[in-house]
């Protein structure tokens, strides 16, 4: 009885015609924030990609080092000095060629040319005793009367050859160490034992031996007036003799041979 009067009672609490209870809204998601843009750089270009191409002709190689210093060509005066330089100059020759003798450098070679020189002077001395023991003399005998000796005339002959031939010696001397032996290689026997060299100012090259011919006539020329040609070096700024400034050289250190 009480199963059946409860029933009845759930079913008479149901309304049919009662609206339906409306369903839950759902909840709207947050919006997701927007990252800021961002600007990266540009991909670098694949490996085998072809290089840029560049404009303009390449520099020149660097001319090769000079044991000495400097270069074996002489490359164009550049502005590395703080402004033009004077092709032949001394800090010009410095740079390109080797260290620019001074005065006192050269006096050693030069006193060792001086005594080669020398050895042409000694058939000269033998010939002049011997011209003087074979000249003869004269006495006077016991009346007072001068009786001359005429001498040797084989020796006379023999002295007289001497001295000549003394003279060719000397000059041929001179002529193979000072003129050909120095114009071609730029070296003589007193400035190859001393270290040093005469080069052209402009090219560093030996000047040959007819420009050497014209600097000793030069220095033999000037030099007469109290070795003026020698002694212009002491005051002339790119440290030049008369005769170097005549045939465009100088002289430079290099090692010894």
């Amino acid at each position: 009885m009480s199963d059946t009067s409860s029933s009845s009672s759930d079913s008479s609490s149901f309304d049919p015609t009662a609206p339906a209870a409306p369903a839950s809204e759902p909840i709207a998601a947050a919006p997701e924030p927007i990252a800021p843009p961002t600007f990266d750089a540009p991909a670098p270009p694949a490996a085998d990609a072809p290089p840029a191409p560049t404009y303009g002709a390449p520099a020149p190689p660097a001319p090769p080092a000079n044991p000495y210093g400097g270069y074996t060509a002489a490359p164009p005066a550049s502005a590395q000095y703080g402004g033009q330089v004077a092709v032949g100059s001394l800090r010009y020759v410095e740079h390109h060629f080797g260290p620019v003798t001074t005065f006192a450098d050269r006096i050693v070679p030069g006193l060792i040319d001086a005594a080669l020189n020398l050895i042409g002077l000694i058939p000269m001395i033998i010939g002049i005793i011997i011209m003087a023991t074979s000249a003869g003399g004269g006495s006077y005998d016991s009346y007072g009367n001068y009786q001359y000796d005429g001498g040797s005339s084989a020796g006379m002959a023999v002295g007289l050859v001497l001295l000549f031939g003394s003279f060719a010696v000397f000059f041929g001397i001179w002529l193979w160490n000072r003129v050909f032996k120095l114009g071609r290689t730029g070296q003589s026997v007193g400035k190859k034992i001393a270290g040093q060299k005469l080069i052209n100012t402009t090219s560093g090259q030996p000047i040959g031996a007819g420009q050497s011919f014209v600097r000793e006539v030069i220095h033999g020329l000037a030099n007469q007036v109290v070795y003026l040609s020698y002694l212009w070096m002491l005051w002339d700024s790119n440290r030049q003799t008369l005769g170097d400034m005549v045939a465009k050289s100088t002289v430079i250190k290099v090692p010894k041979a």
